[in-house]
């Protein structure tokens, strides 16, 4: 009977062993993507997300010359949208809660596994359809060798156990973006990268719209 115990005890420390091994925490490191638009077979952009102690940076740059960023605070959990006329400087703050009404059309995200994988970026991808509650479905490749630190990184995937690496942005003047992870680079990222420039100026967004 202990013996019997041992084992089950030896075989369930095993697989947590292999479960944490399988997983990595995605804690600080830097993703690369191609941006494809409309079904383009040449990027038409790269979008890189920078990842620190919670924090996360976006910045996306398209060939066209448009170009946005936005930085993620874990501490207090505001997002800043950077305004990146020279003329212009301001930082759009939108507080949880706004963040939260923002992202709610893709809240309770349905996930259904497909047939399908793929290696994207070194790490081994399956897929899946996932279906907002307005009828809207894409398909997204995710890995589940590593793991976001934080669930705020997955704000379109809620609940995603995983890092989407391919996966499809579609938008209301009819275009569709793609996004294909080319580089994963796990690496120390400087702290600057996360705080707002001293040259610009925070605005909330009711007083965005009294400057517009």
């Amino acid at each position: 009977m202990k013996k019997s115990i041992y084992l089950l005890t030896l075989a369930i420390a095993m697989l947590f062993s292999m479960t944490s091994y399988a997983q990595k925490i995605f804690s600080e490191g830097l993703i690369k993507y191609d941006v494809y638009v409309n079904n383009e077979t040449k990027p038409s952009g790269i979008y890189l997300i920078s990842i620190k102690s919670g924090n996360i940076r976006r910045e996306l740059a398209m060939n066209n010359g448009y170009s946005n960023v936005t930085i993620f605070n874990f501490k207090s959990g505001n997002t800043y949208s950077l305004n990146l006329d020279k003329e212009n400087k301001y930082a759009l703050e939108l507080k949880p809660e706004e963040l939260k009404e923002k992202n709610s059309q893709f809240a309770n995200a349905q996930f259904k596994p497909l047939n399908k994988s793929k290696k994207l970026s070194g790490y081994n991808c399956e897929a899946n359809d996932v279906t907002y509650k307005d009828g809207e479905t894409v398909t997204i490749y995710f890995t589940k060798e590593l793991v976001p630190q934080h669930e705020s990184f997955n704000s379109m995937f809620p609940g995603l156990n995983g890092i989407p690496l391919e996966y499809e942005v579609k938008t209301g003047n009819s275009m569709n973006m793609k996004f294909i992870a080319t580089m994963i680079e796990v690496k120390v990222i400087d702290s600057q990268l996360f705080t707002i420039p001293t040259d610009y100026k925070i605005v909330s967004k009711a007083e965005l719209d009294k400057m517009k």
